[in-house]
Formats: C-alpha cells, structure tokens, sequence
C-alpha cells in the first residue's frame, strides 16, 4: 500500500485550513499539535488509533502538563484531521481538562497612565494608545492599516479581526493627534500604520517585547503583556457605564458571555457593598 508522506499530509491539512479561512496562529498551532503527535505515536498518520490520541492528549496534560486551554487547542487540532476531514474517528466521548476559570490581569487606569508616561518615544506612546483606546489585540495593532482610520471622523476599521470578522471601533482626539505626529517621524511611507524603515510591519513578538520593558519602566509588578491592554479597554468600558452589548460589538465577540467576564473584572457587582461587619456594626 502506498502511503502518504507525513509532511504530505500536513501540506494537506493546511490546505484545507486556509480554504476554511483559518488565522495564521491556529494554523501554526494545528500543524504542531498533530505533527508532535505523529512523532509521539512513532506511526502512519493513516494508522494512528483513537487509543493512541487518547495516550497523546494524556501525556500532555499529564507528564508535560499543558493548560486547560492548550489541551483543548490540542484536541481541536487532532479532531479536525480525524473526525473533520477523515470522518474516521468520533472525539464526543474524549475528555481533556478543561480551560482554567482564572481571572486575567488588568491594569488600572492610573497604571496606564504611568506606563504612558514612561513612553521615551512617539512609537511606543501610540502602541499603548492605540491598543488601550479600541480595546485591540496586539496581532490587530500590528496589522493596522492607515486606510482603516478615519482621524476626521474619529473611527477606525479593524479588517480581519479572530474569527475573521471586520468590527468598527471608535478614536478619539488625543489619538488622533498622536498619530499624525507619529506619521511626520516616518522616513518611509507603508500602507501600515506602525512599520520598520523598511516600510514592513513589525511583529507581534516586537510589540510585546516593547509592552514588556515599558510595564517594567514603569515598575509595574503585574505580569503586563500585550492583552492586557484589551482586559483594560473592556474593564474601564463597564467602569465607565457602558453596556454590555454596545462592548461586545467594539471588542468583537461572537458570544455575549465571553464580554460578560468584563463585569466581573469591573467588580461592580461587589462595589459598594455592605459587609457583615459593616451590618454589625449597624447593630
């Protein structure tokens, strides 16, 4: 029997995840996934059991001890070559630990203000702006196009966001001079609003090496990466008396519930409250 080539299998696999409009990221992710378990299980892809998943997906989170998180992009990876484009294996009945209900970390505003501050220059200053302002992901600040703002009507266009989907988000004065201030310091003109010397975008690794040392400049002891920014966006939006619905449109959400943990970090729902001290004391 002729069999494929591994790495013809995965040319394959990535063929079809780019004709379902996959993101690069889970593309990436799903091709690891399923080449370490090539790997693991020292098989043909076409002879791999639903045993030998099972082994694979154990090992994981158990002897390498993957997060919840990672463990569920795993099985997703593995599900959707066996059970999705195979139609060989059914994965209702295999379990892996679920994601972890932590809470994320969130700046306050006067954080903010102090990572802002310690800015030395105009690039780093509009990163944190702009990704604070409309509540970005950092692979959407990176990929930001200068068509996509309007500075005259104080909206801005984010193309291709997760899930591949176009939301509007809103500017506001202070952005948007600092933006036009930054545009006069470049050397070179790109259709990307933040670019190299070059005229070529940065990476997202540069983006949050820059976030890093400014949260450290700053002597923030919080774990500041680049989403922290997008947590900040949506707490300070629930702070500041926006609705729920109105914050899951601007962030992008597919599902209400997902903008609903922005309550919870908001702590309005324990603001204010009495305690049972506080009651008996009243006494």
């Amino acid at each position: 029997m002729n069999y494929m080539q591994k790495e013809e299998i995965l040319e394959k696999i990535e063929r079809e995840l780019k004709l379902q409009g996959k993101s690069k990221n889970t593309i990436k992710a799903y091709l690891n996934y399923l080449n370490n378990l090539f790997k693991f299980t020292q098989k043909h892809p076409s002879r791999i059991l639903l045993e030998d998943i099972k082994k694979f997906l154990a090992y994981l989170g158990i002897e390498k001890n993957y997060s919840g998180s990672s463990m569920i992009l795993a099985k997703s990876a593995i599900r959707f070559y066996y059970e999705e484009m195979l139609d060989k294996y059914s994965f209702k009945k295999v379990k892996v630990k679920k994601k972890e209900k932590k809470f994320p970390v969130v700046l306050t505003k006067e954080e903010i203000i102090r990572i802002l501050n310690v800015a030395s220059n105009i690039r780093d200053r509009l990163i944190v702006e702009l990704m604070y302002t409309c509540g970005l992901r950092v692979s959407e600040a990176v990929n930001m196009k200068l068509e996509d703002l309007d500075l005259s009507d104080l909206t801005g266009t984010v193309r291709s966001g997760k899930g591949n989907k176009d939301r509007n988000v809103a500017l506001c004065p202070k952005l948007a001079e600092t933006i036009q201030i930054y545009l006069k310091t470049k050397k070179l003109q790109s259709i990307y609003l933040f670019s190299k010397s070059n005229g070529t975008p940065y990476s997202i690794r540069s983006f949050q090496t820059i976030i890093k040392k400014l949260a450290e400049k700053a002597r923030i002891t919080k774990n500041v990466y680049s989403h922290a920014f997008r947590h900040a966006f949506g707490t300070h939006s629930i702070q500041d008396g926006e609705d729920i619905v109105s914050l899951q449109e601007m962030m992008g959400h597919s599902s209400l519930d997902t903008t609903r943990l922005y309550i919870t970090l908001s702590k309005k729902h324990v603001r204010g409250k009495k305690t049972p001290l506080d009651r008996l004391e009243d006494n």
